[in-house]
């Protein structure tokens, strides 16, 4: 009986959730949080908005009538990135595939608007680099989840 119970306190220390996991899940929490807050600033046209951030007539433009596949794309994005987060912080397994919704969904997006919509010219260098960092951070996230739902962090 002892035995048994050392192996089921081995079995809880193992899936016993790292410090990490809390750092990025709030970390990712807030990244999303603030890109629905733009999905819905750029898209409702908001002006008080495109003025705080200095854009001019091309965003405003390159907004209006935004194609559905990408804005499909960024959909899915924002709000998968939103969520897979959250699964994190309650350490659902759940969290891989809502994160590789999400990491795939912003490949797409910056695939289709960098290749086809002149996203680089209108939006300019500063605010494509950082839609690419957070391309990549998204990806990152997906490879975070894959690995804690691998070691049994993630039920």
């Amino acid at each position: 009986m002892n035995r048994t119970n050392a192996k089921w306190e081995t079995a809880v220390q193992r899936t016993r959730a790292p410090w990490h996991l809390w750092l990025t899940g709030l970390f990712f929490l807030f990244v999303y949080a603030n890109g629905i807050y733009d999905y819905f600033m750029m898209l409702g046209h908001n002006e008080a908005y495109y003025s705080a951030k200095n854009y001019g007539a091309a965003v405003f433009d390159y907004f209006t009538d935004y194609p559905a596949v990408p804005l499909i794309c960024w959909t899915l994005n924002v709000f998968t990135g939103l969520i897979a987060p959250i699964l994190l912080l309650l350490r659902s397994r759940w969290a891989v595939p809502v994160s590789l919704i999400s990491a795939l969904s912003i490949l797409g997006l910056e695939g289709i608007t960098f290749a086809f919509m002149g996203r680089w010219h209108v939006l300019g260098p500063w605010i494509s680099l950082f839609d690419i960092e957070i391309l990549g951070m998204t990806f990152g996230l997906y490879f975070y989840c894959r690995a804690l739902k691998q070691r049994g962090v993630l039920r």
